[in-house]
């Protein structure tokens, strides 16, 4: 009775998590030019989240917070604020690492 929860569905669950952690190591992702620019020009402390703003200008630095709701909440605001000047942008939150965790367009 055991042996075929172990066979049906704690094997399958192993080779799922083995699948996962070797495409993680083999496929890396790399954060997108502009991104990495930016965080080469402004450092930003661990367990922080990051604010920017992409457009056609390029990527605009739009603030470093504690709190990843923070920095959707200004992502938001800056949303809200180019949907009133009938601006074009999308709104991205960063976390320490480049990773890319919430992105908002207009």
């Amino acid at each position: 009775m055991f042996m075929p929860l172990v066979y049906w569905i704690g094997l399958p669950l192993f080779c799922g998590w083995l699948v996962v952690r070797w495409i993680q190591k083999t496929s890396p992702l790399l954060p997108a030019p502009d991104v990495s620019d930016l965080y080469a020009s402004r450092p930003i402390e661990p367990k922080h989240y990051r604010a920017a703003r992409r457009d056609g200008a390029g990527l605009s630095f739009l603030g470093d917070f504690e709190k990843r709701g923070e920095a959707v909440e200004a992502a938001y605001a800056a949303k809200e604020a180019a949907q009133s000047a009938g601006e074009k942008a999308e709104f991205l939150v960063l976390d320490d690492k480049a990773a890319l965790l919430e992105q908002v367009d207009s």
